[in-house]
């Protein structure tokens, strides 16, 4: 242009700035920023706006408030509302809510007002990281400046205080919204029945539910899941159906996301043929089966002990082309265990590791503990060196059940050496550490050793349970250490802790009348 002897003007660079910001070549709109000046031109506010907005949008915050320092270092140019708007939405979505603030709070005293973009934009911020102290102050502020926020910047707000569980406060910004004349939308209602339904409050989100569909509003597919999804996980499957029905009646079409719960549901309330129908069915309606629903279904099936349909069903998912997860091997191997069919689960956790499937400890506690339960302690033992030698370490919970394993193949030594273990590996015991070590010593006539481990386990800060006092009360009662076992029954009863039904039968087989009466044991609260 300037060669042909036309000069460049403000206009002309701003038009090729933002038509290059548009097109994402910020760089080339940066280097012809810089060339202004050599045509006798200078940058407006609007040219700064552009670029640091593009900035902003790429992540390049920093780049951005090099450019907004050069830019109120120049006298000539003052910063706007969307200058600031800008810096402050890129601030915010890096997570830089202190700067966000500060910018906030120096623009007002530059004299320049904020607009209802830049309160949205800095509450959304705020609402998303938790800075519920400094949302309620901009908030308010907002409002008393007659700045009326928009039906967004009210979604935002509902939907930040549902996910942190701030129901009331939620429900307050609604009944605000409505108060202020104000339309709700699918989004408002949506953010409220989700974080209803978490919070187990039913009442409420049917009051929700009826009240939308009584303002014309009608609920999406995301509406119905939400809904769906809460009621199956609480078993409530007469609901779930109901909400299907009116869903097909409304013209919805259910998703994967249906199905995954509806099957779910069905299987957790042991109505698995109507899953497996469920399952069938999604291909006639074009649905592509994933993973996830054939881990649901062989979750159903193992759970209702039907290990071979859901070797068969694993099997046809493979076919399928489908890759299981671990999530899918782990349920299989853990229901195989559960029916003694260890061979076959460990056949499995073999070809999850040649397949190169990612194993994380969780497989490797059902393994243990499937190895344990069916009494093959040697393998368990090789197959926790084989984890610690893969880099995994063991936490309490495979200490428990390796623990529990050696007492119950007798093996005292072996399992006493591993209790201190637990504390050599930097690892502290918990309450169902100590009730297997104090069975498995009561089992060994060794109540006398258990009791001990009593007074170190509350040393060390660990209280005792009903557990720890069931199971040494009979053991000592075993022993005929009956004086002990009375003291430790009202121990026992004092911290309002009860006996079990085999307790109770064995100290009404071992004391006399006169002292069960004197325990008052059987007395009723």
């Amino acid at each position: 242009m300037s060669g042909n002897g036309i000069q460049p003007n403000t206009v002309t660079c701003g038009t090729l700035i933002t038509g290059l910001c548009r097109i994402g070549e910020v760089g080339l709109a940066l280097e012809l920023q810089r060339k202004l000046e050599k045509w006798n031109c200078k940058a407006d506010v609007v040219t700064y706006g552009t670029i640091i907005d593009t900035l902003c949008k790429g992540g390049s915050i920093d780049q951005a408030l090099n450019l907004f320092c050069e830019m109120i270092n120049d006298p000539s140019i003052v910063p706007d509302v969307v200058v600031y708007s800008s810096l402050i939405h890129g601030l915010c979505n890096s997570g830089r809510l202190s700067e966000a603030i500060r910018l906030f709070d120096e623009m007002a005293s530059r004299g320049i007002s904020a607009n209802a973009i830049t309160y949205s934009t800095l509450i959304r911020g705020l609402c998303q990281n938790g800075h519920w102290k400094e949302t309620r102050r901009y908030f308010h502020e907002m409002v008393e400046r007659g700045i009326s926020p928009d039906i967004v910047t009210y979604n935002i707000l509902i939907n930040s205080l549902c996910k942190e569980g701030k129901m009331e406060e939620a429900c307050g910004v609604f009944e605000l919204i409505i108060k202020l004349g104000k339309e709700p939308t699918i989004v408002t209602y949506n953010s409220l029945i989700h974080g209803l339904c978490q919070n187990g409050q039913w009442k409420q989100t049917r009051r929700y539910f009826d009240e939308m569909v009584d303002r014309g509003i009608s609920p999406d597919i995301l509406t119905f899941n939400i809904l769906i999804n809460s009621v199956c996980k609480e078993g409530m499957m007469e609901e779930a159906c109901e909400l299907f029905e009116q869903m097909i009646k409304l013209g919805k079409e259910a998703d994967k996301f249906t199905y995954n719960a509806m099957i779910e549901g069905l299987c957790l309330t042991d109505q698995l043929e109507e899953a497996v129908i469920l399952f069938d069915s999604m291909v006639d309606k074009g649905l592509e089966q994933d993973v996830f629903n054939f881990s649901v279904l062989i979750n159903g099936y193992c759970k209702s002990s039907r290990l071979d349909e859901a070797l068969q069903l694993f099997k046809k998912m493979q076919q399928k082309g489908l890759k299981p997860t671990e999530v899918t091997y782990s349920t299989l191997i853990g229901g195989l265990c559960q029916a003694g069919r260890v061979r076959t689960a460990q056949s499995l956790f073999n070809e999850m590791q040649s397949n190169g499937e990612s194993l994380g400890l969780v497989t490797y506690v059902i393994l243990l503990d499937g190895l344990c339960k069916n009494r093959h302690i040697d393998e368990a033992i090789e197959l926790f060196q084989s984890m610690e030698g893969n880099g995994f370490e063991a936490n309490v919970q495979v200490f428990n059940i390796l623990i529990d394993g050696l007492f119950k193949a007798g093996n005292l030594e072996n399992a006493t050496k591993l209790f201190y273990d637990i504390s050599n590996k930097g690892l502290v015991p918990d309450v169902i550490t100590y009730n297997i070590m104090i069975k498995g010593l009561c089992k060994k006539g060794m109540s006398l050793e258990a009791n001990k481990l009593i007074v170190e386990m509350e040393n060390k800060g660990c209280l005792p349970d009903a557990i720890t006092y069931n199971t040494i009360i009979q053991g000592f009662l075993v022993e005929h250490e009956t004086d002990k076992a009375m003291q430790l029954v009202q121990e026992m009863l004092e911290k309002k802790f009860p006996a079990s039904n085999a307790l109770i039968s064995m100290l009404t087989s071992s004391l006399s009348v006169d002292q069960l009466q004197n325990l008052d044991l059987l007395a009723k609260p």
